[in-house]
């Protein structure tokens, strides 16, 4: 609170504190601009803290599962920063700052898709076309992610006739002799990423990261040279790993590890027919969700080029830019998904 603030000395600057939980209880504070916030947005985050019956909050998770539209859908509806000039930019947009005593961690919501997908390189970079430029090839690792390692099998496996010549016979030599099908073998290297992950959580020390790192390497390599995988599919899952950590937010990058796994597994029943109703699925559930009643995927759906200024691409500004994202909208319902309770 002191650091927003000392950073933000405005006499529209409003907190407002709360109190959360039926014996432990904590102190939740809601920070806002009061010429800027959406009014609508504002009574509905009240609504949804006040309506919180947990014991206690451990954390800041727990008032963000609580008050996020939908707790079935894999993409958090809320963005968690520890950055105090995240939150004062949050603050200029209109949004909603929500901080839990004990936490050093904020929420900001309503959030959008290219909200999580939004660095602060991005505002900070003196050239509008670099920043525009990196934000482009974020959007494009993201799609790579998610659906690489289903693509590959579902050309692979199904549809070889869509590659090249060239490149389906290599493919072919280097998967001759491999005693598994294509699919499994993405599985288990999948597999062995999470694996290496785990690691890297469960023993976050330099011994940690260099026992993950070596296994890793020791498993691909033995895997290789006894010909059990084949090299193509090591390239597959690398590139995977590789633009999966261009996703800023860890909450949106942990939504792309399942979905990679969905994508897999709908490719290796259907093929390219289950890697199109996998796309598809996941795209209508993009354009349908909603966080406090503001479109997830705007404002690319519904289309407000206002808004594409500091979203899809950074436009050559000397000031912040603002939208309309954040303003009401007529006809929205900002209740939570049916079928969704309160923890």
């Amino acid at each position: 609170m002191s650091l927003i603030a000392d950073r933000i000395p405005d006499d529209q600057l409003i907190f407002e504190q709360l109190t959360v939980g039926t014996r432990g209880r904590k102190k939740v504070v809601i920070a806002y601009l009061k010429d800027l916030v959406n009014p609508q947005i504002l009574s509905e985050v009240k609504e949804r803290i006040n309506s919180i019956k947990a014991i206690t909050l451990l954390d800041i998770s727990y008032l963000e599962r609580n008050i996020e539209n939908s707790n079935i859908s894999p993409f958090p509806q809320v963005e968690v920063s520890t950055r105090p000039d995240i939150a004062e930019g949050a603050l200029f947009q209109g949004r909603i700052v929500i901080l839990l005593e004990d936490c050093p961690e904020v929420l900001l919501a309503p959030a959008t898709f290219f909200d999580l997908m939004d660095t602060t390189e991005d505002a900070y970079t003196r050239w509008f076309a670099a920043a525009t430029f990196f934000r482009i090839a974020r959007y494009i690792m993201f799609v790579l992610s998610a659906s690489l390692p289903g693509f590959y099998i579902a050309l692979t496996s199904f549809n070889p006739e869509m590659l090249p010549t060239t490149l389906a016979f290599l493919i072919a030599a280097g998967a001759e002799g491999t005693p598994f099908p294509v699919y499994f073998e993405a599985f288990v290297m999948m597999g062995v990423v999470e694996a290496v992950r785990l690691i890297l959580i469960r023993i976050p020390t330099p011994v940690g990261n260099a026992i993950a790192i070596f296994s890793g390497i020791v498993l691909v390599a033995a895997g290789l040279f006894a010909n059990i995988f084949g090299p193509a599919i090591v390239i597959i899952v690398t590139l995977t790993i590789i633009t999966s950590f261009a996703i800023p937010n860890y909450d949106l990058r942990t939504s792309v590890r399942i979905i990679q796994f969905f994508t897999m597994i709908m490719t290796t029943m259907f093929g390219m027919f289950g890697f199109a109703v996998a796309f598809f699925y996941i795209a209508i559930h993009l354009a349908t969700l909603k966080s406090f009643g503001i479109p997830y995927m705007a404002p690319l759906a519904p289309l407000e080029a206002s808004g594409w200024g500091h979203t899809i691409y950074r436009k050559n500004s000397v000031d912040m830019p603002q939208n309309e994202t954040y303003k009401p909208l007529p006809g929205v319902n900002r209740g939570k998904e049916k079928g969704e309770e309160n923890e």
